[in-house]
């Protein structure tokens, strides 16, 4: 059945046969969360389930997925910079942001590597404009709807710095992107390194 799940371009839940120690290893700490999402969503990759529905219809459940990630991770979070004594905003920022940085880093670097620079730097640049008009507001129109429209509380204390902090920080990117000549090469990638 593996063999017929391979062939029909589906993931497969077997452990790969040419694996070493390491890869053993990532195979048996990961399985409970593939077995979990192998379960709970189709594969639109096997041709019964290849069809437009079943895409949204993954594309929904991976959304919950992350959802229920995201809350896991801010819980722990919170529960482990408690126990340390590290302020709650240091971990939060440094956790956080690198758990969303990640992806994009790997999402523009293998565009990148395909020689489509310009994906790669407009990936990072559209996932953070992404979370800012979908990812903030979101969940706090969901909060307050179900609130009886009572307004979120937000701690805007030093929110002047930081939208000028982000106007400096757009203004350098398209300032070194014009100066490159809107060519990807190795001075870019240093200077948007920097720039991060």
């Amino acid at each position: 059945q593996a063999e017929g799940a391979m062939l029909d371009g589906g993931l497969s839940l077997e452990l790969p046969a040419e694996s070493g120690k390491v890869g053993k290893l990532w195979y048996v700490a990961t399985y409970p969360l593939c077995a979990m999402m192998y379960i709970t969503m189709p594969d639109v990759r096997r041709a019964r389930t290849r069809s437009i529905p079943m895409a949204v219809i993954e594309f929904l459940i991976s959304l919950v997925w992350v959802g229920l990630f995201s809350i896991c991770l801010v819980e722990w979070t919170e529960v482990v910079s408690n126990t340390i004594g590290v302020p709650l905003p240091v971990s939060a920022v440094t956790l956080l942001a690198a758990g969303t940085s990640i992806p994009d880093l790997l999402s523009s670097y293998i565009v990148a590597k395909q020689g489509l620079g310009d994906m790669a730097v407009s990936s990072s640049i559209g996932s953070n404009i992404f979370d800012v008009t979908v990812g903030l507001p979101l969940p706090w129109l969901i909060w307050s709807m179900a609130h009886g429209g009572s307004s979120v509380i937000v701690d805007a204390s030093g929110i002047g710095f930081f939208i000028t902090l982000l106007v400096i920080m757009l203004a350098s990117v398209v300032v070194t992107v014009k100066l490159m000549k809107w060519k990807m090469n190795k001075c870019m990638g240093y200077m948007m390194f920097v720039l991060y």
